[in-house]
């Protein structure tokens, strides 16, 4: 009777299995025919190793429709897609999407969709290939159809004799050309009927430069440009790469394209031009796909996420929080169901083991079978979103204070043109930093943050005033040109290694490797060259440097810049872990959050105590901005 229960249990547990597996499958088998379907009546071809189109590409070689703002295709980027929605439609999704880098597939077989009205933001690690994504489809390495026109914000504007309010106005032209040249090209080809002409009408009177130029001064004020720190009149031949970036980002917001590409926009703001994109870009009425590692941009721009993982594009309805919430569920559910089952698999495999060592050999032979088949259905692991920096800052000396004091500070640059008077920055500055100081630096771009972090770093001289440092500190510093001390050629643990050598730092490969390892370096990317990996597997690099000797003052100039969401919450850990003292400049208010106990406001030549927090400071900042 007990044999006759326990075979039933087997195949109802069999049953159970086999059918979650069947409809997973089921699933598998319908995209797959709509994909066969579709490519059958579309007979769409795919991009080949070059990246050149099929039936359903562009008719020019050129990556028309990312205006100026493109990067020709990489050689060695791989690109694979199918067309899925009508060519005429300016809605787009892509099937079996694919993209590959030096032979490394970053993306495979999957599905990204884009959908006027929705606002897409990309989370994933380091290295994952968010970026490629967005290359891909704005250089149109997908058969992305011709009247749907891109922005990809890639690269700063160049210098020219233009003044930022003309580069702006004037970027969109050749936009204007092309669709012009578009529209006659479907009235001969396909008749006046054509329904891509109504997009492409609504879009030139979208471009119409009628009422222009207010437009564009309005974008340009709002990222930050004034006539008292960088006016929006100066060429921008005098502007420095920060400012045409935020060049480029005013022609991106100005053209509105119907699919606008952003990758980490923020990156070159200070918080109030930060709070102001957010909220220009929360009312974009077009489609939006946005890379960054801002959460509180990510949750007040994006009705949508995708989270790159696994070589697969997952998405997800509503803002980064609500993502974060239903991945966590998912992950729940599906670790309970992976527990159930192994324990399952665990007490079948203990009843073979058990009745086959006592003889029983038809009954162990029955149950191995079942094992086999309950393993061969089995779920997988779960993926756990975790972060991917997992490093400390090493232990350090606490210097008695006072460690950095300032006594009566005044500072100015040279003045670029002769006769002209300097202009100060800094007057009269009394402040001290020590060994217990947690403190983020704000206010507007210009007013001197990153140059305060030099005079104490004693990279800069007061022109009046002393900077005293203990004759213990030893500092280190992070600021965004950290990266070029990279040797591209090297891999990082070549690098590594060179930097570090063993008269410096005795250790073995297996060491070095597990300390890239904690650093989020694959065994893969530790041995390829620097020049092939993400911006932000380069910063990381540079805090694996950092963390080789023990400081006791940390400045920190825009840490996050190019680190992923996760890593943010790594870099928050370490930096709450370490036991000297902290100066940041950031953008990003989640991190100032999580890790400064003070707020300096530097503005008006000075700096000053913020009573408040860093969310305080944000409200305080939508109010001057007009915001709720």
């Amino acid at each position: 009777m007990s044999d006759a229960i326990a075979r039933r249990e087997d195949s109802d547990l069999i049953k159970k299995i086999a059918e979650e597996k069947a409809l997973k499958e089921a699933r598998k088998a319908q995209l797959a025919a709509k994909r066969l379907e579709k490519k059958a009546a579309r007979s769409i071809k795919k991009i080949d190793l070059n990246g050149d189109l099929g039936e359903d590409g562009p008719s020019s070689s050129e990556p028309g429709g990312v205006f100026a703002h493109h990067a020709a295709a990489t050689a060695k980027r791989s690109v694979t897609g199918v067309l899925a929605s009508r060519k005429t439609d300016i809605d787009v999704k892509f099937e079996s999407f694919g993209v590959s880098l030096g032979g490394n597939p970053l993306v495979v077989d999957t599905d990204i969709e884009m959908h006027q009205g929705c606002r897409y933001g990309i989370v994933g690690e380091n290295g994952s290939g968010k970026s490629s994504v967005l290359a891909a489809v704005a250089n149109r390495e997908v058969p992305l159809p011709d009247h749907v026109d891109v922005y990809w914000l890639s690269e700063e504007a160049p210098p020219s004799e233009l003044s930022g309010v003309e580069a702006v106005v004037s970027h969109v032209k050749n936009e204007v050309e092309r669709l012009e040249a578009l529209q006659t090209s479907i009235i001969e080809d396909a008749g006046p009927d054509d329904e891509r002409l109504d997009a492409i009408a609504e879009r030139l009177g979208e471009l119409d430069p009628t009422g222009a130029e207010p437009r564009a001064r309005a974008i340009l004020s709002g990222l930050g440009f004034a006539d008292h720190l960088v006016p929006m009149d100066r060429k921008t031949k005098h502007m420095s790469g920060g400012w045409r970036m935020r060049v480029a980002l005013a022609q991106a917001l100005f053209a509105a394209p119907s699919l606008l590409l952003l990758d980490e926009p923020t990156n070159h703001l200070d918080l109030e031009a930060c709070i102001w994109l957010e909220d220009h870009l929360s009312k974009y009425s077009k489609c939006l796909v946005v890379i960054s590692h801002s959460e509180d941009f990510l949750n007040g721009v994006c009705t949508h996420m995708y989270w790159l993982v696994n070589k697969g594009l997952h998405l997800y309805g509503g803002n980064y929080a609500q993502y974060v919430k239903t991945v966590e569920e998912e992950q729940r559910v599906q670790q309970k169901l992976y527990e159930k089952q192994q324990a399952d698999i665990e007490k079948l495999a203990n009843f073979v083991d058990k009745n086959r060592a006592n003889g029983v050999a038809t009954s162990a032979k029955s149950k191995k079978k079942v094992l086999e088949k309950v393993e061969a259905a089995a779920v997988e692991k779960v993926k756990v979103r975790e972060p991917t920096l997992r490093f400390s800052f090493p232990s350090c000396d606490r210097v008695p204070p006072p460690v950095l004091p300032f006594d009566d500070v005044s500072f100015a640059y040279p003045s670029q043109h002769e006769g002209d008077a300097n202009p100060v920055l800094y007057e009269n500055l009394n402040l001290g930093v020590d060994c217990d100081t947690r403190v983020a630096l704000v206010g507007p771009n210009g007013c001197g943050k990153s140059t305060l972090l030099r005079l104490m770093s004693g990279e800069l001289s007061p022109t009046k005033g002393t900077v005293s440092r203990h004759q213990h500190l030893v500092m280190g510093q992070y600021h965004q040109h950290s990266v070029d001390v990279l040797d591209m050629e090297l891999s990082p643990l070549a690098f590594m290694k060179r930097e570090f050598p063993p008269s410096v730092v005795k250790r073995t490969e297996e060491v070095w490797r597990s300390y890239l390892d904690t650093f989020g370096f694959t065994t893969r990317q530790q041995q390829s060259p620097i020049k092939l990996l993400s911006d932000g597997q380069r910063s990381r690099l540079v805090f694996a440097m950092l963390c080789m000797r023990p400081v006791n003052l940390l400045l920190l100039d825009e840490p996050t810049n190019h680190l992923d969401v996760d890593a943010v919450d790594g870099l928050a850990r370490a930096i709450n872990a370490y036991e000297g003292g902290v100066v940041l400049v950031s953008h990003d208010f989640r991190l100032i959050d999580k890790v400064a106990r003070e707020i300096w406001v530097c503005e008006s030549q000075k700096v000053r105590r913020y009573e408040g927090g860093i969310g305080d400071y944000k409200k305080q900042l939508r109010r001057k901005l007009g915001l709720k």
